[in-house]
């Protein structure tokens, strides 16, 4: 499959802003089953300072600055891929290890630790009550890890409520627990606490994927939106990708760009602005699909 992804974030002040410092994560690299075939930025106001690097986790960050008096920030980021499915489709979710035995393989295992990081609570994952004993219901004894987690990611699917507006960042994952109401990174942050309450291992995946209009409706452009999604860690398979947004083991559809512990460590756009009043954020994301053009 093959995606082209335009990703626009304009933030416009109430009063000038004289000087802001930015750091962005849009821009998708190579992997096993993903190949960028381009990738492109603008920045408007164009930055004095623009430099980029590669983060602890291997992700491209882009870092900008502006110097000098503006009222609006622009930033627009252009991607296209070739997905193809990953090496987890295809394989017997009950053959895969008992979930207790990768806990004890990731304990012994030194040389593991880039792998063990993603079993400690983060920023936004943490470790609440009663989440162990939610975990546990499709965590059973001596079942094989990946049908354990097919059927734990199809739980918080039925149980949650998509409610878009509901939380923000900030919203605790308790009440997130409590209400069942949230968007995809939440999701993603409950299941992360999930698994990581039994010690296995699981990151946070930031990334793209298509949405399509009800039957008869045309595709509204910048319809899309950013998207977020887990991957547990099986030794047979490595990093194996579930999205309980849509209750998907995640195939060729999904447009990966960054892996942290939390959306804390990839936020896609974040920074420091010296202005005084209220800004206001609007994200405009469109995913095509280019073999249906």
């Amino acid at each position: 499959m093959r995606y082209q992804v335009t990703h626009i974030t304009d933030y416009i002040y109430q009063n000038t802003a004289s000087l802001c410092h930015n750091i962005m994560v849009q821009l998708p690299k190579d992997s096993e089953c993903q190949t960028v075939e381009e990738s492109s930025y603008e920045i408007d106001p164009e930055p004095s300072f623009l430099g980029e690097r590669k983060d602890f986790f291997d992700n491209q960050y882009l870092y900008f600055s502006i110097e000098r008096a503006h009222k609006k920030l622009t930033v627009t980021s252009r991607t296209r891929v070739t997905l193809k499915s990953p090496k987890w489709m295809g394989v017997d979710p009950a053959s895969t290890s008992p979930w207790e035995e990768v806990v004890k393989w990731l304990r012994t295992t030194d040389a593991l630790n880039d792998i063990r990081q993603f079993y400690l609570e983060s920023k936004h994952v943490h470790f609440v009550e009663g989440i162990k004993a939610y975990t546990l219901q499709s965590f059973t004894p001596g079942r094989p890890i990946m049908e354990a987690m097919m059927e734990l990611n199809s739980r918080i699917f039925h149980d949650f409520s998509f409610t878009p507006g509901f939380t923000d960042i900030s919203t605790p994952l308790e009440k997130v627990f409590e209400t069942k109401k949230g968007v995809c990174q939440d999701f993603a942050h409950f299941a992360l606490a999930c698994l990581r309450s039994i010690n296995l291992a699981a990151r946070y995946v930031s990334g793209y994927i298509e949405t399509l209009p009800p039957p008869g409706k045309p595709k509204l452009v910048g319809a899309d939106a950013s998207h977020a999604w887990v991957a547990l860690y099986i030794p047979e398979l490595e990093w194996v990708e579930f999205d309980a947004t849509n209750n998907l083991l995640v195939d060729d559809k999904h447009v990966r760009v960054a892996v942290g512990r939390d959306f804390a460590d990839i936020t896609p756009l974040k920074g420091i602005v010296y202005s005084v009043g209220k800004q206001t954020m609007k994200v405009s994301v469109d995913v095509r699909n280019l073999d249906n053009v």
